[in-house]
């Protein structure tokens, strides 16, 4: 008896034992961190012509405008061809302006502009800083015939690009806010970067610009057609000096001029 007396005492006592101990909670978080994951390539695609006062909108790639159809990640995208019009054969040595470009949006006008020439580095790897050039590699010619001694200057550049700071565009280079090509070849370096942290994106620089646009001048210099005569181009940015002594022909002229972007160190 006594056993079974002890035994269910010392069960009693246990279970009262176990009762007496305090609960422990289960841990249960309150917050929880999730992540988000993108991953990039390089884009070799190409790169739209876009309004060189109104940065990342697309404009239609019509004449004058001329678009490279090769792309890449660090690329001239496009340019505008100058036109200088039917001008009359004279002695006197003559100074033409470029006529201005008139930029569409699916069809419909959104205005004028200079002549402008885009260029766009999207690169990811290896990235460097980098210019871009321009040089003359062929004299007005038709046939044989050549404006010996005719040169083209560019003056009133505007350079934009979308975003809103600054530092990180490419700047004008040294002597490029009034610079001439001549039949020499002689190379200008037009714009650039001084860091492979600045100048990713789309820019244009732009010869001339529309009235008080910011950051030009005050008045239209894009090249405006007169009134009563539309072959006499006034207030252009872009000018084409023929020599009088240059022998002219009853045909049609073109010149070459070759913008060129490459890395810097």
């Amino acid at each position: 008896m006594k056993k079974k007396v002890l035994g269910t005492t010392a069960l009693l006592a246990i279970l009262a034992a176990n009762f007496a101990l305090p609960i422990t909670a289960s841990a249960v978080p309150t917050s929880l961190k999730s992540e988000g994951h993108i991953e990039y390539i390089e884009d070799n695609g190409t790169n739209p012509p876009t309004d060189p006062e109104d940065p990342g909108k697309p404009v239609d790639p019509e004449e004058p405008i001329v678009v490279n159809p090769d792309g890449g990640t660090l690329s001239v995208d496009a340019v505008t061809n100058l036109e200088f019009m039917q001008q009359k054969a004279v002695t006197t040595d003559q100074t033409y302006f470029a006529k201005q470009v008139t930029v569409k949006e699916n069809g419909t006008v959104k205005g004028t502009r200079g002549n402008f020439v885009q260029v766009t580095d999207k690169r990811i790897d290896n990235r460097t800083a980098w210019k871009l050039s321009a040089k003359m590699t062929k004299q007005f010619t038709a046939g044989t015939n050549v404006l010996a001694g005719s040169t083209l200057t560019y003056t009133n550049p505007l350079i934009n690009g979308a975003g809103t700071d600054k530092d990180l565009f490419p700047k004008l280079g040294t002597g490029a806010s009034s610079f001439t090509l001549t039949e020499s070849g002689n190379e200008v370096d037009v714009m650039a970067t001084d860091a492979a942290t600045k100048g990713f994106g789309t820019f244009t620089v732009e010869f001339g610009n529309s009235a008080g646009y910011a950051g030009g001048t005050a008045t239209d210099s894009t090249g405006t057609p007169n009134a009563t005569d539309t072959n006499l181009i006034e207030n252009g940015s872009v000018q084409l000096y023929v020599p009088g002594k240059a022998i002219k022909t009853k045909a049609a002229y073109t010149a070459e001029v070759l913008w060129s972007i490459s890395e810097t160190p």
